[in-house]
């Protein structure tokens, strides 16, 4: 390599499913193997079916729930929740989460704009553009000209 560079991927410690790359670039692991970069293969445990019943409210949940094993209601994966989480949820209002902390990750990704620009026209002079908004959106799309003007 030269110097001032990154590493090649090639070496690195982790397999590209692992990183944060293969949330915002997923590839396959086929992908992968043709670039001579590594893939971690998911580690499968056998599935332990959830030992209590999770209420809706968190007035109902009792302090034994840390010690408890949850499913998530979607993958079926394990996963505990800590008397620090449980403390949280509490001060906070909140329902003891049904789905496990990937899972969640997951979903908040696809609540995200994609990494894609789409050519659009400003709302106010007609300037020709590039956003993260797809043309099949409603907002409201300016030229920074314009959108300056609106704020300001």
């Amino acid at each position: 390599g030269e110097w001032g560079e990154f590493f090649p991927i090639k070496y690195s410690l982790f397999g590209y499913n692992e990183t944060v790359a293969q949330d915002y670039f997923p590839i396959t692991e086929k992908i992968a193997q043709e670039k001579g970069w590594g893939w971690t293969p998911e580690n499968k445990k056998a599935l332990i079916p959830q030992t209590c019943v999770v209420a809706d409210d968190i007035k109902d949940i009792p302090d034994s729930v840390t010690t408890e094993t949850l499913a998530c209601e979607i993958t079926g994966k394990n996963y505990k929740i800590i008397p620090q989480e449980l403390s949280f949820y509490r001060k906070t209002n909140l329902p003891i989460p049904k789905r496990c902390p990937d899972q969640r990750h997951l979903d908040r990704l696809a609540k995200c704009a994609p990494r894609k620009l789409w050519d659009r026209t400003c709302a106010k002079c007609g300037a020709e553009i590039k956003t993260p908004y797809s043309p099949d959106r409603q907002e409201t799309v300016y030229c920074e000209k314009c959108y300056l003007e609106a704020i300001y």
